[in-house]
């Protein structure tokens, strides 16, 4: 669900959920997104052909052969 662009909306938002926050600290949500998803945006543009998949790095488990 997206941040909404009214940032009284957001504070009604949060007041439905239990939280609580300021309408000032929820104007500032509103940056904070936009770098966000302009981040995101940046991520998914890198070229990762060639790259081995994240699961070669990871440590797995191995049976001995004694077992």
């Amino acid at each position: 669900m997206p941040i909404p662009n009214n940032p009284q909306e957001f504070v009604d938002r949060a007041k439905e959920n239990n939280l609580s926050i300021t309408a000032e600290d929820a104007a500032g949500l509103g940056v904070f997104a936009d770098n966000v998803s302009s981040t995101y945006e940046a991520i998914r543009e890198i070229d990762t052909t060639g790259f081995e998949p994240a699961a070669i790095f990871v440590p797995t488990p191995s049976k001995r052969e004694s077992n």
